[in-house]
């Protein structure tokens, strides 16, 4: 397999696209086919994947392009709630890689079934929760955890603002790079829902993410088994922001996606001054060339076995934090334990 390009594949023809650009750029792939239910859809996919019509097939039916494509690797941008088929039956259908849109999925039991289906295939599953692949954040990462320079981390405060502060469609890479961040497992969540979703209820009621009345923001503490804090913050009727404010006893990152700071304190829990920050690409603006890095480390997954920075445990552990926090604002934002009960 090593000597020849691997053969992917797109199901969803909107954000698809972006996933399409990935493939036609990344050397390693031949990107051969797209599929959508929609053949409306296709348009938008060429359109954003920047390609000819005409230079791959399009299929209606995905399994009908699992069996004539002999794919490699294959990409589920279907809505939020519908990752959890296709991404089984790829695995089924021995597709050895597999990018999945975030969030992983929409309730426990069908993330559940994602896990235990790649573990039992040995397919390779990795979930676009796209700052796990930014070099900005890979080395603030690094540089917390290998090189040790905060001293520790205490505390993460995120925020993500602007209309588009849903709580599972674009919250789900502000919850996901937390706990990418903080390097650990969750084990608690408190939250309390913005004005207007007090009665939101314990189910996810989003409809493919594309509303923002239907996904609250949410105002979610916490806390993870190495004994990192974090304050993650969703807000509508704020400005547009995507922010980590890393703190520890000798200093702080202040990480966006297009810069980041840093300082450094006199002494532990001294008085900090401002310092050279981590080096490393922040975020594109166009966001097929974020996915390049993702697609291009797929590869290596596939063809080396190496190491994947979104696997589907963490996608799952970030999902449970999205419940747990719906489960607390309908229990006036009492403290839920985690794991959540099966089932």
């Amino acid at each position: 397999m090593s000597n020849r390009k691997l053969r992917a594949a797109v199901i969803g023809g909107g954000l698809g696209g972006h996933h399409g650009y990935a493939y036609a750029r990344a050397e390693e792939y031949e990107l051969v086919a797209t599929c959508d239910i929609n053949p409306a859809a296709f348009d938008r996919f060429f359109e954003r994947a920047k390609i000819e019509r005409g230079s791959i097939r399009e299929y209606t039916d995905y399994q009908e392009m699992f069996a004539k494509e002999n794919l490699d690797v294959v990409s589920i941008a279907t809505p939020d709630h519908l990752h959890v088929n296709p991404v089984c039956d790829a695995a089924e259908a021995g597709i050895k890689g597999i990018f999945c849109e975030k969030p992983l999925c929409t309730t426990i039991a069908d993330a559940d079934r994602m896990v235990a289906t790649v573990e039992r295939t040995g397919a390779k599953l990795a979930i676009d929760h796209t700052r796990s692949y930014i070099p900005a954040y890979q080395a603030v990462k690094k540089a917390v955890w290998t090189d040790g320079e905060l001293g520790g981390l205490t505390r993460i405060i995120a925020h993500m603002g602007g209309h588009r502060s849903m709580l599972f469609r674009n919250g789900t890479h502000l919850v996901d790079a937390v706990c990418y961040l903080a390097n650990a497992e969750p084990v608690w969540v408190i939250a309390a829902h913005e004005r207007g979703f007090e009665n939101y209820g314990t189910v996810y009621k989003g409809e493919g993410g594309k509303d923002p009345s239907l996904d609250p923001g949410s105002s979610i503490i916490v806390e993870f088994a190495n004994g990192v804090r974090a304050l993650i913050n969703s807000a509508k009727l704020t400005p547009a922001l995507f922010e980590f404010d890393l703190q520890g006893p000798n200093g702080r990152f202040w990480l966006t996606d297009s810069f980041c700071k840093a300082w450094k304190t006199d002494k532990p829990e001294g008085t900090p001054s401002e310092v050279a920050a981590p080096e490393g690409r922040g975020y594109i603006d166009y966001f097929g060339e974020n996915l390049i890095p993702a697609v291009q480390e797929i590869a290596q997954m596939v063809l080396h076995d190496g190491p994947n920075s979104s696997p589907p445990q963490r996608a799952r552990n970030s999902l449970e934090i999205m419940l747990a926090a719906l489960i607390s604002q309908e229990q006036g934002s009492a403290k839920i334990q985690l794991p959540l009960p099966r089932g």
